[in-house]
């Protein structure tokens, strides 16, 4: 699974203007919801964390936010080029 950390640096928008990629992204944002993916990456990074901020504390609750908001990312990218390739959001 290739790891996209910028909305530049997806396929599908990478050849948009700034204000273009944003506005396409922020459609396809909205629709992600949808699927059960999206669900189950915000209930891993809930998971990661309370299990953080449970064994660690403070320096836990931050690193295994950190983790998890990256996971939920990498997530809500993968659902939401899908609507991308089928040429939803225009």
């Amino acid at each position: 699974m290739k790891i996209y950390w910028t909305l530049k640096s997806i396929p599908e928008l990478s050849h948009l203007t700034f204000l273009e990629r944003g506005k396409r992204w922020r459609s396809a944002y909205k629709l992600i919801f949808r699927h059960w993916q999206t669900w189950c990456g915000l209930l891993i990074c809930g998971l990661c964390v309370g299990a953080g901020s449970s064994y660690y504390g403070t320096p836990g609750l931050i690193i295994s936010g950190g983790l998890g908001g990256f996971i939920y990312g990498n997530i809500a990218v993968y659902v939401a080029r899908r609507y991308y390739r089928d040429k939803f959001i225009r």
